[in-house]
């Protein structure tokens, strides 16, 4: 049987958290551990998983760490905590998820050799598939097609998220660490590029996994964010002034993926986001000038940006 060590991010989501761990536990195919790695909460999410009883499963480990390293800080621990685990698989989840009974089961039994990894079907609460968590990369992020959600169909992933991504720990550890420098935005993109060097990665379908939290900082619909979704299909939601950090560490670190385009695809890919910003965004003026700046600090590999603390300071 194979044996699977699942590891869980977390930050201040302490009811969340709890929800999540249950569901690792009761999996069908057992995990053999559950690392939970604390990015330095302020909720008291350790005495919640004690008082619990979660903490007196043996096979459930609590990590903290004091300083708060953002997603992709706290992913790269915990790939390398999993690597030093040495069971034969890593099952990657954040806290806002909460994987059905089987869905461990149901991704090991679609695994073959040539799989680096395999990874769930991403739902909403209300049951639809959230397309953003499984992508192609293209010119831009693009989400795979609803089509390759059939039941039986094995489709290729060149970027996916890390809610509920499966690997196996030889492929992670040929493929080295995320990169903490991200903090938040495409660490997971840009890791999965670097993991299909190792084998595919797979989406399995019937494997779902429940995800509580959208991605993304987005706000209440504008009738301006309204009128474009309906006009191309899309899902995105505007924005708001306080949360715009997170698009800009976005940018920033999708650049740096694309650090080799030539000067023109540099500056469509720029162009790409400024025209999001003034299709979604509140006060979109005022964010153009912070988006080309971080665009080209993406594509110098120049990580300084203000920390959230900093940003509501402004």
């Amino acid at each position: 049987m194979s044996s699977v060590c699942a590891f869980v991010l977390t930050r201040n989501r302490k009811e969340l958290l709890a929800e999540c761990v249950r569901a690792l536990l009761a999996q069908t195919h057992p995990v053999d551990a559950v690392i939970v790695l604390d990015n330095a909460s302020t909720d008291g999410t350790e005495e919640h998983l004690r008082a619990a009883g979660l903490l007196d499963d043996a096979r459930v480990r609590f990590e903290r760490r004091e300083v708060n390293t953002g997603g992709a800080g706290g992913y790269r621990e915990g790939v390398r905590l999993g690597i030093e685990a040495g069971r034969d698989w890593i099952w990657l989840m954040d806290d806002d998820a909460e994987p059905r009974e089987d869905a461990l089961a149901t991704l090991l039994g679609a695994a073959d050799q040539r799989d680096a990894a395999v990874c769930s079907a991403v739902v909403h609460p209300n049951g639809d598939i959230d397309l953003q968590h499984r992508c192609r990369m293209g010119r831009f992020i693009v989400p795979l097609p609803e089509s390759a959600y059939a039941p039986g169909r094995r489709e290729e992933v060149e970027c996916a998220s890390f809610v509920g991504l499966l690997m196996r720990t030889p492929a992670a550890r040929a493929s080295g660490l995320p990169i903490a420098e991200f903090f938040i935005g495409y660490d997971d993109a840009e890791y999965s590029l670097r993991l299909r060097e190792h084998g595919r990665i797979r989406l399995v379908p019937e494997s779902e996994i429940l995800h509580k939290v959208p991605i993304g900082g987005g706000g209440a619909a504008t009738r301006r964010a309204r009128f474009f979704n309906a006009r191309f299909g899309l899902t995105y939601a505007p924005v708001p002034w306080e949360a715009f950090w997170r698009d800009l560490y976005r940018v920033r670190n999708f650049m740096w993926i694309k650090r080799d385009a030539s000067p023109a695809e540099f500056a469509l890919l720029t162009t790409g986001y400024l025209a999001k910003s003034l299709m979604y965004d509140p006060q979109p003026l005022r964010r153009l000038p912070w988006i080309v700046r971080f665009a080209r600090k993406g594509r110098r590999g120049d990580w300084s940006a203000p920390t959230p603390a900093e940003w509501a300071a402004r």
